[in-house]
């Protein structure tokens, strides 16, 4: 029996999750004033650059995840299997991200800590475009004033092929690594492609 109880409870179960994982990335950079008292702040923040780097670069990540999976709340007013296991897909990237966060942070731009990293968000937004099609195509997940064509799937698909381009870019040749996800700056040119395609279409 699914209800609208049901329903919240699993909406707050994800969005704690989200508040952990963010919580996580700071932990580290708060282990570092324990370490002792340190003379140089400059000097401290300039040892750790990469960590304070690795930081702001995943909450930036994380809270553009959320943001693309808060819209999908906006349109869901039910739930089912499909709609439950993917959820649950998409909770457990974003709970592998501070762990991801912490490699790059200690193992730099090695080719297996690129592609655990943009691996990792590569899967939450390939959950999330999952998602965005489960409420476009299954009205019986949407809310009774929300129409088909009201849920946007464009975004939600581009972003997860730009992300699989970096992945396999980012790897592939290790002089890019990380800087590969500015492909991510194409978002926008590209979903106009997409969707003048489909209206010739």
């Amino acid at each position: 029996m699914r209800t609208e109880r049901g329903l919240d409870r699993l909406l707050t179960f994800l969005d704690a999750i989200v508040a952990i994982a963010i919580t996580l990335l700071v932990l580290p950079l708060v282990d570092l004033l324990a370490e002792g008292p340190h003379d140089d702040l400059a000097g401290l923040l300039g040892d750790h650059l990469a960590d304070f780097g690795s930081f702001a670069l995943s909450f930036v990540v994380i809270a553009r995840l959320w943001l693309g999976h808060h819209r999908i709340g906006e349109w869901v007013g039910g739930y089912d299997t499909a709609f439950l296991w993917v959820n649950l897909w998409w909770a457990f990237s974003i709970v592998l991200l501070p762990f991801a966060s912490g490699v790059v942070a200690e193992y730099g731009t090695q080719r297996l800590s690129v592609a655990l990293y943009i691996g990792t968000i590569t899967a939450s937004s390939a959950a999330t475009a999952t998602l965005t099609v489960l409420v476009r195509r299954r009205s019986g997940l949407r809310r009774e004033e929300v129409a088909e064509p009201d849920v946007d799937v464009v975004p939600a698909v581009v972003a997860p092929a730009l992300f699989l381009v970096a992945l396999a870019v980012g790897v592939a040749v290790p002089q890019v690594n990380f800087y590969a996800l500015l492909l991510l700056f194409l978002s926008g040119p590209v979903e106009r492609l997409v969707r003048r395609a489909a209206s010739r279409g």
